[in-house]
C-alpha cells in the first residue's frame, strides 16, 4: 500500500511538473499527510517519528539546491514528502539516485547540443570555466546565454519519480 501511494503521488508530480513546470503545493501537503497516517498506521509512533525525520532530510538533502537555483521550490518540497513514506535512510538513497539521474539527464541535454547544430552549445562556455579554474585555481562560474541548450529549465520531478521508482523497486 505504501509502495502504490508514493508511485502515485510522484506520477501525479511528473504529470504537473511536465504540464505547468510546477509542483501543486496541495498535492505535496496531502501526500505528506497520507505518508503521516500510513505510517502511524503502520508502525504507531515510530512510524510518525520516522516520516518526520524523513521529511526533514527530504528537505535537507535538495533545499540547498534550491537556494543555489539548481531545483525548484516544489522538487525540494516532494522529496520531503516522499521522506514520510520513506524514512530517513530511504529517502537519502532515493535522493540520491534521483541527483544521479537528474545528472545523466542533464548530461543528455548537455550532449545533444552536439548533435543538434540548432541550438548554442554549452562546450566552449564550460571549456572557458575549467581553463580559468586550471590558470587560476579559482573557480569561474560562467551563465549560460539566451537559446544555450543548458539555459533551459528541465522538470525535475521526472528525476525525483525515477529515482523514487528505482529505489522501491530495489527494494
Amino acid at each position: 500500500m505504501l509502495n502504490v501511494m508514493i508511485l502515485m503521488l510522484v506520477c501525479c508530480a511528473v504529470a504537473y511538473d511536465l504540464r505547468t513546470r510546477r509542483i501543486p503545493n496541495t498535492l505535496i501537503l496531502a501526500g505528506a499527510a497520507v505518508g503521516f497516517l500510513l505510517q502511524g498506521w503502520a508502525a504507531g509512533a515510530g512510524g510518525v517519528l520516522a516520516a518526520i525525520y524523513g521529511l526533514l532530510v527530504g528537505l535537507a538533502i535538495l533545499l540547498p539546491g534550491y537556494l543555489m537555483g539548481f531545483t525548484g521550490a516544489g522538487d525540494a518540497k516532494l522529496m520531503a514528502a516522499i521522506g514520510t513514506f520513506l524514512g530517513p535512510v530511504g529517502v537519502l538513497q532515493a535522493a540520491l539516485i534521483s541527483i544521479f539521474v537528474g545528472g545523466v539527464i542533464a548530461l543528455g541535454f548537455a550532449l545533444s547540443a552536439l548533435i543538434n547544430r540548432q541550438s548554442i552549445s554549452p562546450w566552449e562556455r564550460y571549456s572557458l570555466m575549467m581553463r580559468t579554474l586550471v590558470a587560476t585555481g579559482r573557480p569561474l562560474y560562467i551563465p549560460p546565454v539566451e537559446g544555450e541548450v543548458m539555459g533551459k529549465k528541465f522538470p525535475f520531478a521526472v528525476s525525483i519519480a525515477l529515482g523514487t521508482t528505482a529505489w522501491v523497486v530495489w527494494q
